[in-house]
């Protein structure tokens, strides 16, 4: 039996969220073509069913049918009202007419996003650039403000100092890999 990992999206997960941003996107690009139509001055020589056209409009933007728009990413991410979790995360993309879309995200949102994002791309066994990161030395506290110390019991790892939760983290899957390293030894040994 297979079994998909916690942090990784299952192929049933993927459709979800494809077809869920698929939604999001048609009705956004939908709904904003019916309020463009429907903000025409009443002069406008339009075809006499303009009303309809609005209303078929916004009946097609509340389909289910996902629909699907590539989008190029512009290669940054805003942050129009600051970086704090509780402001928005813009992340400007360009639609292959040159639309510009902007996927924006906050909160735990952002959090999410980040993570599932890094999921693919993360590599536990990488080196921090921050200085003193992963050091098992007894660093003076105020240097450390904020950082963690950690030991994973089971691992010969000694207590060492991390700089941010994505490093903990690194060091918890390198320690998982450990563990389950010596599991499976003990099982090819006839057992614990």
């Amino acid at each position: 039996m297979t079994t998909t990992p916690d942090n990784e999206l299952t192929a049933e997960q993927q459709k979800s969220l494809g077809h869920a941003l698929g939604i999001a996107l048609r009705t956004g690009v939908l709904g904003n073509a019916a309020d463009r139509i429907a903000a025409l001055s009443q002069d406008w020589e339009l075809d006499p069913g303009r009303g309809d056209a609005v209303e078929h409009l916004r009946q097609w933007a509340q389909e289910t049918d996902a629909l699907t728009i590539p989008l190029a990413w512009a290669g940054s991410v805003e942050y129009p009202e600051g970086t704090e979790l509780t402001r928005p995360a813009v992340i400007p993309c360009t639609a292959t007419e040159g639309i510009r879309v902007e996927l924006t995200v906050q909160g735990d949102d952002r959090i999410r996003f980040a993570s599932l994002l890094d999921m693919e791309l993360r590599d536990p066994y990488a080196t921090c650039s921050t200085p003193g990161c992963g050091s098992p030395e007894d660093l003076d506290t105020t240097d450390v403000w904020g950082w963690t110390r950690l030991k994973v019991a089971g691992t010969d790892e000694i207590y060492r100092w991390y700089c941010t939760p994505q490093c903990v983290s690194n060091a918890l899957a390198r320690a998982g890999d450990e563990l389950a390293a010596v599991d499976h030894q003990a099982a090819m040994d006839g057992g614990l």
